[in-house]
Parts: structure tokens; sequence; C-alpha cells
């Protein structure tokens, strides 16, 4: 539908504001096409200078232009309604307020609204100072900087747009599309409202009432500077008209107060401020892909998605089943995505349908568990640049862990037969081949432009299982904690008698070392040892915070990480202990305990031991005290030892000193891998290399013809849209004086029939339909 094809009357009441007036004419003129006219109304202003431009257009001579004046000031109800009157017979009129700038294909954009439903009445485009029908922030005055282009707005939001058309309880006057038939059915702006103020929410309230909707044209953007006419007036003309409104239509305040509380075009607003941001700053989009379980990895993304400043636009893709969770960063706001990942629906398409349509320029693959081998057919098909950072070794084997049937460390066997039959008696492994699960990762891995590992043992660890696979080692950065909602707050009371405190970190369980945790608290009761125990997280057995009896061992519950050094206080911890039986990448934990000056007793194997024996600041058990709970338990306890305090202090002396890498480090760092993956992907695909704000999006132009973009419905499907819909009033059963919802079974009807009742299949119906039906329907209306 061609905008040619549905003329229309743009009426413009004019009243002083002669700089507003000019670029609100200019903007109409520049971004308007079709069968239009504009008409404007000087409403006696004072302001010479609007004479002045008037009279400028008057001489240009431009046939869609009308110009009329009024011998006396009005007020915009009345002429308004004179605009209407003006406006041609039979064609739908526009009216706009003289503060306003529209953009381009705005009224092609309200003629197609207008043509999607016969009983649409009212339209009213969104704004940057439209009450319900603004943006970015709902209903307040987002004031429009002066000299920037609204042009990408209005761009956005068509990207965005499916469109819906929702309703809205009214329109809103600023820029108010409205039907013909319904002018010609109830009239204009009762001239009760005088100045303004009120007039379109009482025009608005009786289309609802003769069964026209008031909706929102959510692919058109109007400026709207706002307030410029009425000056000084406009509180006592609000505080009048609106008892006037009240009085005329009692549930007007509930209706609007409902559509507030649901704030339904919430999901509209943010795809299309997703949009408009990829548009406007320049900036490329980096999706970071991780498992649902939480934990360090999903601190470590965080972290550097916090740190990265103003070079990316940063989404984190958590899959979880068929559940995709996805987040988008947005300079301190967070924009949440619930995608559902169709049965039937591949990889490929989905990953590749979300980079299209958010403007991805790089891939972050941190953890895949949730989509492991559809997520690495994808990156093979897509020609999409992407990286990989180490957090865990399930790449070289499915365990993780590298434990054995039997739960002992295997040291990092590489032999395929040898991995085969330790797969094979273990149950949750046994149907796994380890070859071509070895293959398939190799292949992902030499596919990226960049892998990273936060410590060199577990560069050293990928590369022994996948040598031809270059490593960088970028190390993890602590932001100074993680909040947690059931974080416990309050530590436990322990008793004070001097002994010395061993704490245990996170969530423990038995990789991490909970039978052997469990073991030794038993151990140091049998033993009469004078230490204490507290875990500061849980174990795998039980969350709650308790405390034995005893008093030798205390678990704390959940923590919030920012609290820690607090807590490590208030339970007097001397040092850090780690009974893990197998190896760990990183540890976060560890940075935490020595930001706050504990040191750290560890097991002789993974990212613990080389970082603990390159500081000094703790101590690396022996691989005999290690395999032994007892052996272990003692080595502690000599270390605790009053003989032995000097040492401890050295190694708290050492652990506070220990510098730990920054976040802002980390982050620039790991975004220069990004920026070199993507300039070698641009030159690999035959595109130029440009400057920093369009790359991105050149770099993206094979993968984006290859790949349709996950559509603008399923989006705010996953934002939660729900189209909202005025509520019905209700009335008292004449048998009963119950109260009954109108909207019973005849009263759905009538409704119904009210509705179509312009189209041609409803003047038919109203035809031929008997007259005591339409007498019953006409009954269960609302008044």
């Amino acid at each position: 539908m061609k905008q040619g094809e549905v003329p229309a009357d743009v009426v413009v009441p004019v009243y002083n504001a002669a700089r507003d007036v000019q670029r609100c004419v200019e903007s109409v003129l520049a971004h308007t096409a079709g069968d239009y006219r504009l008409i404007l109304i000087d409403d006696a202003s004072t302001d010479a200078a609007v004479a002045e431009y008037l009279a400028t257009l008057r001489a240009r001579a431009l046939p869609q232009i009308v110009i009329l004046g009024n011998e006396r000031n009005l007020g915009f109800t009345l002429t308004a309604n004179r605009g209407m009157r003006e406006a041609r017979a039979g064609v739908d009129v526009v009216l706009l307020n003289s503060d306003t700038v529209v953009t381009a294909g705005w009224l092609e954009a309200l003629a197609r609204c207008a043509q999607s439903d016969a009983s649409i009445g009212t339209i009213t485009p969104f704004s940057n100072n439209a009450e319900i029908c603004s943006l970015p922030r709902f209903c307040e005055n987002n004031a429009w900087p002066d000299g920037v282009d609204p042009g990408p707005l209005a761009q956005a939001l068509r990207a965005a747009a499916v469109p819906t058309y929702p309703d809205l309880p009214t329109g809103v006057g600023f820029c108010m599309y409205i039907r013909r038939t319904l002018l010609d059915e109830i009239g204009a702006f009762d001239p009760v409202f005088g100045l303004g103020y009120g007039e379109e929410n009482d025009f608005c309230m009786r289309a609802a009432a003769a069964g026209y909707r008031n909706v929102l044209c959510d692919d058109a953007f109007v400026v709207h500077t706002g307030g410029s006419s009425f000056g000084d007036k406009r509180a006592a003309l609000s505080r009048v008209n609106g008892a006037i409104l009240l009085e005329r239509h009692p549930t007007y305040d509930a209706l609007v107060r409902d559509f507030i509380a649901a704030d339904p075009l919430r999901p509209l607003r943010e795809l299309a401020l997703a949009h408009y941001r990829a548009a406007t700053e320049g900036t490329r989009g980096v999706l970071h892909v991780i498992h649902g379980h939480g934990g360090g990895t999903e601190y470590h993304v965080r972290s550097l998605i916090g740190a990265s400043g103003q070079g990316y636009r940063h989404f984190l893709l958590i899959a979880v089943g068929d559940v995709c969770h996805l987040e988008e960063h947005a300079a301190g706001v967070l924009r949440s995505y619930e995608f559902v990942h169709a049965a039937d629906e591949t990889w490929s398409d989905f990953l590749g349908g979300l980079c299209a349509r958010f403007g991805i320029a790089v891939c972050h693959l941190h953890n895949i568990s949730g989509g492991r081998d559809g997520i690495a057919e994808a990156l093979a098909t897509l020609g999409l640049p992407y990286g990989y950072t180490v957090h865990d070794l399930s790449f070289a084997c499915p365990t993780i862990t590298f434990l054995d049937a039997q739960g002992v460390y295997c040291g990092g066997v590489t032999d395929p037969a040898v991995c085969a039959r330790c797969l094979g008696a273990q149950a949750e492994f046994a149907g796994v081949d380890i070859v071509a699960w070895r293959d398939s990762h190799g292949s992902l891995l030499e596919g990226a432009s960049f892998v990273i590992a936060p410590s060199q043992w577990a560069a050293n660890m990928l590369h022994r299982y996948f040598p031809r696979c270059p490593v960088d080692v970028i190390e993890h950065a602590s932001t100074g904690g993680m909040t947690r909602p059931d974080a416990v707050a309050q530590p436990q009371p322990m008793p004070d008698d001097g002994r010395p405190v061993v704490a245990v970190l996170g969530a423990i369980g038995p990789d991490k070392g909970s039978r052997r945790l469990e073991r030794m608290v038993e151990l140091t009761r049998e033993r009469s040892l004078p230490l204490r125990w507290v875990l500061i997280g849980y174990l795998d057995s039980g969350r709650e915070a308790s405390q034995s009896g005893d008093g030798v061992f205390t678990m704390h519950g959940p923590y919030d990480s920012r609290a820690l050094p607090a807590l490590f206080d208030a339970y007097r911890v001397d040092v850090v202990a780690y009974p893990s039986v197998c190896p760990e990448t990183y540890s976060f934990t560890l940075s935490e305990a020595w930001a706050a000056g504990r040191p750290a007793i560890v097991p002789p194997i993974g990212a613990l031991a080389d970082r603990v024996g390159a500081s000094a600041a703790g101590w690396v058990l022996d691989p005999d005290d290690w395999r032994s709970e007892s052996r272990m338990l003692e080595r502690i306890a000599a270390i605790l030892a009053p003989a032995a305090h000097a040492a401890l202090d050295a190694a708290a002396a050492r652990a506070r000193g220990v510098e730990l890498p920054t976040p802002d480090a980390m982050a620039r760092r790991t975004l220069r891998r990004y920026s070199a993956a993507i300039e070698e992907f641009t030159l690999r695909s035959g595109a130029p290399v440009l400057g920093e704000a369009s790359a991105a999006s050149d770099a993206l132009a094979p993968m984006r013809a290859a790949t349709a973009p996950i559509s603008a419905r399923r989006c705010l499907d996953a934002l939660g849209y729900r189209p909202w819909r005025p509520s019905l009033p209700r009335v008292e059963c004449a048998e009963s004086g119950a109260p009954v919802a109108a909207a019973d079974a005849l009263g759905r009807f009538a409704r119904a029939a009210l509705r179509i009742r312009h189209t041609a299949t409803g003047r038919l119906l109203y035809i031929l339909a008997p007259k005591a039906l339409v007498d019953a329907l006409k009954a269960r209306l609302p008044s």
C-alpha cells in the first residue's frame, strides 16, 4: 500500500512559537509524500514572527499547503475543530502540534496502521515526549537535543516493529491520526475544553464507547518538543479540563493507571532502543556464550563486560535446555530476552539469526555445554569470527575433572585407548567416543580466531590435547565481588578461645573436596586438635547455615563475595585451605583470599599450585600429604602451630602484596583479540578494512546475506510482550443486582459486531440481521 492511495489532511493549529512552527512545517514538507494537504491555522498569534513566516509560505505557493487564520484567539480545541471541518470530505485527518518534527515515512506508517483494521479510530506514534507513548523513558518528557537527527530512531522503530498496532487507553494529542468515519459518527472535539488539554482524551473515550480502537503506530516516530503554545496556562488548563474529563468519564483514570502499571509497550521500546544503539553508537557487538551453571565462568564474563568500556555492545547468551536467556548490556541498562529454541530449529539458524538481528561482529565462547554440538556446527557454517576462553578442560575430557572411576585424578592422560577405558568404567560417560569428542572440539578450536586461558597451567594442559591450537594467557580479574540474592549476611558467633581457624570457600562438592573436608573435621575432633573449620559457602549435602555443638565446624551458607573480607575478620580466619581432588584452571576464590590478606594451602596440581608456588603467598601440599586427609590435616596443623606464627605472618604479608590483574587490563587485552579477529575476518571475506564505527557491519555482510535475522515478533515475545486490552466496565445483573462482566457471551458478540460495523461484512450483517437481534445486541453494550 502506497501513501498516494490514502489521502489525508494534516491540521496544524498555530499559536506563537514561530521557530517551532517553521521547524514543524519544513519537516512535514521534507518527509511527507502522496495525496496530502497541510492545513495551517493561525489562532490569532501575538508573535509577529508567525505572520512573517506564514507570509513566506504563501509566497512559495505550494499546492499542498492551506493557510488560514482566526480573527480572534479560539484556543486549540476550536481551532482543531475548524481544521477538521476544512479537511476534504471523506479524508482522514491528522492533528499535529506545531511543536513537533516528523520523520521520513511518518504519514505512510500512520495510514498503513489505519488500513490494517477498520475498527481503528485514532492512531498515535511513538515520541520522545508523548506521555504513555514516550521513549526511551515511559511517561516522561525525554528532551530531544537540538541538532540531533531523529531519523535513526525512526529507522530503529521500523526495524524493531512487527508492527503490532497495540491498543492504548487514549490517544495523545501532539500527533493523532483520526479516521474520517469516526469523525462522521461522533463529531469533533467538545468545545467545553476551550484552549485545550483533555479534549483528545474525551474524544478517545467517546471513540471507544462507539466501538473504535485507540492504538499506537509502533513503527512511526515524531519528535515533540512540548508545551510551547500554552506557556504559563498549562497547569490551570490541566486542572480545570481534567476535572471535566473525569466527570464525564469516571473510569478514565483507572483505565490509564491500569495501562501504566502494565507498561505493555516496554518490549516495543526496548527492542527499538537496541536497534537505535547499534545504529548510532558505532560500536561492535560481541556475543558471549556460557552455560547456565553460574559460578566462576559467569562471574568472569560479567567482569569482562563491566570493564569493557565503550568499545563494544555486549550480549550474554545463557543456554539452558530449550530456553536461551539473552542479556544486552547497554550503558548500565540490562535488557533480558527469553528465547525458546524450537525443536526443529538449527543452531545455525538461531545463532545466526541473533547475530544478524543485533549486529554481532564476534562471538566469544566461554562454555557451550548448553548446546555443544549445535553451537560448534553453527560456528563452522556461519562465517562469523569467534574465540574461546578456557574455563574448564571439557574439550579434552567430558568428565571435566579428569577423575577416574575411583575419583582419582589421572594427571592428564592423552592416550585415547586409556581414556576410553576410563570413561567406559563410568556410567555417565560410557557412551562417549573420546576420539570423536576431541576431533570435534579440535576442529572448533582450529577455526577460532583466538583462544584464551586464564593461567599458564590451563594453556599448557589444553595444548597437550590440542597441539595445533595456540593459546594466549590472560589472567582473570576480580571486580571486587559478585552479589547473590540468597547470600547470608550475618556471620555466626564462634567461641573466642584463641584456636586458629581454617576457612574453605565456595560451593563444595566432591570434586572440590566435600568428603575430604568432612573427614578432616572428624579427624580434628578425634585428635582433639586446637583448630576450627569454617566453610564460607555450603556443601553438596546442604546449604543451610549451621554450626556443630562443639564449634569445630561452622557452615556460613551462600555469601556475597564483596563481604568476604568482613566475614574473614568475623570468623577470625587465619588461612584458606583447598581440599580439592581435581585441578582448577584459575580460582577466583584464591584471588579473593589474597585480596583479604589470607594465605592459602593448596593441592600440588593445577593453577592453584602454579599461582601459590610463584607468589609464595601460601603453601603447596606435598603430593603424599594431598592424597591423605590425615596427612593433609597434620600439615595444616603444623602451619598453624604457635611455633610457625612468624612463617604464617610472612605468608599473609605476601598474600596482601600479590599484584592481582585488574579488570581494565584484562578487558584491554581481550578487546584487542576481538579487534584482530574482526580485522582478519574482514580481510579474508574481501571487504575493505574501514574505521571502527563501520567495520563490524561490513564484516558481518557475508553472514547476514546467508542468515535471516530473528524476527521482530520473536524478539518481542522474548521480551515478554503481551498486548494490552482495555478493561470492560462492569454492570449489575437486573435480576440479582450482582456485578457481572459486560463481556458475557452476548456482550462479547455485541462488541465484535460493533468493531466490524464499518466494514462491508459488518454493513451487510446489519442489513440482514433481524431488528430484535440488533436491539438485543445494542442493549448488551455499555452506554
